[in-house]
């Protein structure tokens, strides 16, 4: 898709147009260059999605034109570039009408765009938790009266409105720039960061000792600092300013390792959860959830330490004003009798454990789960480390329903099937079943009155978090 020479973004003012706009990443990017001032147009195979209608209205009161994907938009458009993602096929009909333009993947549009601007770059990567970290930081740091660029792969409940859905957002003369960056399709190493945030190694996508790999990768093009776990601090190179966190104390007969942040006195609230980090003298309160959002947390503090060292002790107070971020442990009450609904985007088996612990600390048990599968790639790549996740996380009374996966188009085998996978889980032991469609999910779980809660997992189908607070409506 590209020369050899490498495609450069053209100047404010050209015109950019987005094939795959609808994804949260590129949404995110196609408002940041209308913001910058391009002329911004793109086109979605999911145009007439009802899930994203709302994302499609914003996008185009903001004055981005959208158009089908069958080539017409390039053509009427004119633009000066494209930009796609690692989901457009090379037989795409725009990508065709397009072939003599200059082609720029996402992320390296991203990366160019950002490195004209001169506020210091704040790129949080990860596993799990770089989207809740991203927007935390963004919401803490406006807490903390700076002014902040975010490009997002969530929707951020502080900053969306009638306009704006949330994954975007600008002040004017941004004073710092937050950015999530995905080692997915290994995209992260188009950015070179002042502040490198690094949340954790998970099982996602391929396998550990490559994404370790692309991490450090990462971490060695940090300019200024970077924040990372204890626990992988070999990834870190040396020479480069760094602060840690972890997720407990290290053992008494351990270094002694000055500044490190870990969460203590833990507790679950009706609000979400407080706790204290070490180091810190005040208590932190907050609407997030599980001990995940405490460590969340941690990395949080080590990075506004790193770039407001003067305003220490006001930093665990700006985590209090944060509000979330859409699919992320999300609460929806269940009119009939009061108990919660949670749509959550895990869809890893860190992600869906996380979550799991998170609603049995607040809720308690028994918990009604449905997962839905992300991709057919992504279930078979983890289709044994999630057996294993859910061994050691499931208790004997949940309940827990493979839905069908998720299929968005483009190439696949269509295997493993949902049913494939929960028939070997159930062949090892796992209380597990799948389901032919939602409405044969919803009449199981309707029918559990001894739940405490029921979590919607799953990634990248903007309808589960519609589902989820429609189940049991009509109850």
């Amino acid at each position: 898709m590209t020369s050899a020479s490498k495609p450069i973004l053209p100047a404010r003012g050209a015109k950019v147009f987005f094939i795959g706009i609808g994804g949260i990443g590129m949404s995110a990017l196609a408002q940041m260059l209308r913001y910058l001032g391009y002329e911004v147009s793109g086109s979605d195979r999911g145009l007439e999605d009802p899930g994203k209608r709302e994302l499609y209205d914003q996008l185009r009161a903001q004055g981005i034109r959208l158009f089908a994907q069958d080539g017409s938009g390039v053509k009427a458009s004119a633009p000066d570039c494209l930009i796609y993602s690692a989901a457009v096929e090379s037989d795409n009909a725009d990508l065709q009408a397009g072939a003599a333009l200059p082609h720029l993947h996402r992320a390296e549009a991203l990366a160019q765009a950002l490195n004209r601007m001169s506020a210091p770059q704040v790129c949080v990567a990860g596993s799990s938790g770089k989207t809740s970290v991203c927007a935390w930081l963004a919401s803490a740091l406006r807490a903390l009266g700076k002014r902040i660029l975010m490009v997002n792969g969530g929707y951020v409940l502080d900053f969306e409105s009638g306009l704006m859905p949330g994954n975007f957002y600008a002040d004017e003369n941004p004073e710092y720039i937050l950015v999530e960056v995905d080692e997915s399709d290994r995209s992260i190493s188009a950015f070179s960061p002042d502040y490198a945030v690094l949340l954790n190694v998970g099982h996602d996508h391929y396998g550990e000792t490559e994404l370790r790999r692309v991490f450090a990768d990462f971490l060695l093009a940090a300019d200024r600092a970077a924040v990372l776990p204890f626990e992988l601090a070999e990834l870190c190179p040396a020479g480069l300013r760094r602060r840690y966190f972890a997720q407990e104390p290290p053992p008494s007969s351990g270094e002694c390792i000055p500044g490190l942040a870990y969460p203590e006195s833990f507790q679950a609230t009706a609000q979400g959860c407080r706790f204290v980090v070490s180091g810190f003298d005040a208590a932190v309160h907050c609407r997030q959830n599980g001990l995940h959002a405490a460590w969340n947390a941690c990395a949080v503090l080590q990075t506004l330490v790193l770039t407001l060292p003067e305003m220490s002790a006001a930093l665990p107070g700006s985590l209090e004003a944060f509000q979330g971020v859409r699919q992320r442990f999300e609460v929806f009450k269940n009119t009939a009798d009061g108990k919660a609904k949670i749509n959550d985007y895990a869809h890893n088996p860190e992600k869906i454990c996380a979550a799991i612990q998170a609603a049995r600390l607040r809720f308690g048990s028994p918990l009604a789960i449905a997962f839905q599968p992300h991709g057919f790639g992504p279930l078979g790549f983890m289709r044994d480390s999630l057996q294993e996740a859910l061994a050691n996380c499931l208790q004997a009374d949940d309940q827990f329903i493979f839905l069908p996966v998720y299929y968005a188009g483009g190439t696949s085998s269509h295997s493993p099937s949902s049913s494939e996978v929960a028939a070997q889980y159930q062949s090892a032991g796992l209380q597990v079943q799948a389901v032919a469609n939602r409405q044969e999910a919803e009449e199981i779980l309707r029918r559990n009155r001894c739940k405490t809660c029921t979590l919607v997992l799953g990634a990248r189908d903007a309808s589960l978090r519609t589902w989820t607070r429609e189940l049991f409506k009509m109850q």
